[in-house]
């Protein structure tokens, strides 16, 4: 738990006042852009196909529309963590390299961009699909919070901890790695699940400096 919340508040340090600052407000723009595109599109073309009526059925209209707008809101807010692991898929391995030169660890081996932009992918179908099924616990106040953060947190921890691992070792040692400290990684993936715009570069250099703590040297 020490190691991880360590790892969290350097990976802050970075995005905040360090290297990654350029980085994160890429991700930012781009990211909060397309959600707010994916957004925008719902409202004028899924919401106006509610009917107009008069009388009693205009006030059923007027209802639907608004229960519509709100539902449209809760859906942006579902997908901005897909969209932003996506994005920050092609951003996460060049921030896990600045970091790696900042921390002193061995040099890891080099990941072609088309690699990051699947990985990124990779890491964004099942929050996409997980969210997307979430939908109706996002409308219970309460049960929101817990399901949006626990469910986002375990797969961006799961993922970013894969990833970055596997940077420096085969694949099945970088899975063996993260089911050994399977509680730490979680913690530093519902530290990004809070910050789900900043959460990929958040996550390059938290990950990055937990996975080196727990190698050692």
């Amino acid at each position: 738990m020490t190691r991880a919340m360590t790892a969290i508040l350097g990976g802050l340090k970075d995005v905040i006042f360090g290297r990654l600052t350029w980085f994160a407000l890429i991700n930012l723009v781009i990211a909060v852009t397309l959600t707010v595109l994916a957004a925008t599109a719902l409202i004028r073309y899924v919401v106006p196909l509610i009917p107009d009526g008069a009388g009693w059925l205009a006030n059923v209209s007027t209802f639907g529309e608004f229960v519509a707008s709100i539902a449209v809101v809760v859906l942006a807010i579902a997908l901005s963590p897909a969209i932003s692991m996506i994005v920050g898929g092609v951003l996460f391995d060049f921030a896990a390299e600045r970091v790696e030169k900042k921390i002193g660890a061995p040099k890891a081996r080099n990941v072609p961009l088309h690699q990051g932009v699947l990985n990124g992918v990779r890491i964004a179908l099942p929050a996409l699909l997980l969210n997307l099924v979430a939908i109706p616990l996002y409308f219970i106040p309460g049960i929101n919070a817990v399901t949006f953060y626990t469910l986002n947190g375990f797969l961006m921890g799961r993922e970013y901890a894969t990833i970055t691992a596997a940077r420096h070792m085969s694949y099945a040692d970088a899975v063996a790695l993260r089911k050994r400290h399977g509680l730490s990684f979680f913690f530093v993936g519902l530290a990004c699940s809070v910050i789900p715009f900043f959460a990929p570069l958040v996550g390059a250099s938290a990950m990055t400096r937990l996975v080196q703590s727990l190698r050692g040297p």
